[in-house]
């Protein structure tokens, strides 16, 4: 589905509220905040002060819109179409470059023609937070998606995070070199790009493929060098050039600011805007959307895990964490150890707690109290070792489970309720 497509979908569901008061671009991320803490829908907002375009937010702030989005009913499906997607890619359909509904602006100036704010107090700078950074390998020649922060420095200029590992790998052999990365950013994509955008599919994959793979023929690109994906409510064209600045502070889902030192510049060179646009606004930091979003790989992982492991009964990636703590449920008996080494892998996630089924892995208390009676031996601790390649070291594991339940002490209480 097309960016707007998506939100048809959910107001037919129920879950968007339109929100027709004029309201301040400054004022959108507490409305937000709000909503997250009472209904939890996606919002349109349709009258913004200064801002020609509707402005959406928390539209991928919950699981079922996620899975709406993308035509699945939950997150075990739609992981593996997405493996289906990755074993078997397709070529890009590729279709006429001119399309009647796009206004293109040259040299655009970015402050005063896109509608990005301020997410956190101590922000340096406006963000782009939805901008799902597009390029080309210049090693593999394959296509990479990632989403990527970036402040409007000002001008027709951009500060590129490449915080994740294979964009840093790319943006940084082509600065290195001298050269510039051709690069397109893509605001209010369709949700297959998205998507691609949160999950990794290997080395040298060819992530335009597995999206086409994964969408059939509701999806089609340009025919220009870097083919850009139709439907896109706003995308800019341009260059990452090896000038570089300083980017940050900027509240980040560690629920920290997060600092860099040292960034590269991206020059714009032209905006491309649908006619009567739609702006995907992302709340930074701990928002349920920016949350959801950057969970969505280490779900495709646990997905995998949990396919082939039939004693691993779910997990939570709680909200209450960040997203940095993944709660495993696994049966009586089982011995969560074993998964340790395939969840150091999981880059996003900063450790694991395995839990028994009669504990509430959502509920932070409950995963606590766990940790507290349960872990009680120092081998039921690990720590994901320094020296191995891909992995950070000093992530955490913590088996708080109960070997033998039918031991009354190590029953936890049932409440009594008296039937009736």
């Amino acid at each position: 589905m097309d960016f707007r497509s998506v939100v048809k979908a959910c107001e037919a569901a129920g879950d968007v509220s339109r929100v027709e008061a004029i309201i301040g671009r400054s004022a959108l991320p507490e409305r937000v905040r709000h909503e997250e803490r009472r209904g939890n829908r996606a919002l349109v907002f349709e009258h913004v002060e200064d801002t020609p375009a509707r402005i959406v937010g928390n539209l991928y702030g919950s699981a079922k819109r996620v899975c709406r989005a993308l035509g699945a009913p939950d997150y075990a499906t739609l992981f593996a179409r997405l493996d289906q997607a990755i074993a078997n890619p397709a070529t890009p359909v590729r279709r006429a470059t001119a399309l009647d509904d796009v206004d293109v602006i040259g040299s655009p100036d970015l402050p005063r023609q896109l509608p990005v704010m301020r997410y956190s107090r101590h922000d340096a700078a406006p963000y782009l937070t939805s901008s799902i950074l597009l390029v080309r390998d210049p090693a593999s020649g394959v296509h990479h998606l990632c989403f990527v922060r970036m402040a409007v420095d000002g001008g027709n200029e951009l500060l590129v995070n490449p915080a994740t590992t294979r964009i840093r790998r790319i943006v940084e052999t082509a600065l290195q070199r001298g050269d510039t990365l051709p690069v397109a950013i893509l605001v209010g994509a369709p949700s297959a790009i998205t998507l691609l955008g949160c999950v990794n599919v290997g080395a040298d994959v060819d992530k335009l493929a597995v999206a086409q793979a994964l969408a059939g023929n509701t999806l089609g690109f340009t025919d220009d060098a870097l083919p850009i994906p139709v439907g896109c409510e706003y995308v800019l064209t341009g260059r990452i050039v090896p000038r570089y600045a300083r980017e940050g502070p900027v509240g980040d889902q560690k629920g920290l600011y997060s600092l860099r030192a040292r960034n590269p510049t991206c020059v714009v060179d032209a905006l491309h805007v649908r006619r009567d646009p739609w702006f995907h606004s992302v709340s930074g930091g701990v928002s349920r959307e920016h949350v959801e979003l950057v969970t969505l790989g280490p779900r495709a992982v646990l997905e995998r895990i949990k396919r082939d492991t039939p004693e691993l009964l779910r997990y939570e990636l709680p909200h209450h964490a960040g997203g940095r703590l993944g709660v495993l449920v696994v049966a009586d008996g089982f011995r969560p150890a074993a998964l340790a080494e395939r969840l150091w892998a999981i880059s996003s996630v900063r450790g694991f707690v395995a839990v028994n089924r009669d504990v509430g892995a959502r509920r932070a208390a409950d995963v606590l109290w766990a940790i507290v009676e349960r872990a009680r031996d120092a081998s039921q601790f690990a720590f994901s070792p320094s020296g191995l390649p891909g992995i950070k070291p000093g992530k955490f594991f913590i088996d708080a489970t109960e070997s033998d339940l039918g031991d009354w002490n190590h029953r936890r209480i049932d409440i009594f309720r008296p039937r009736r």
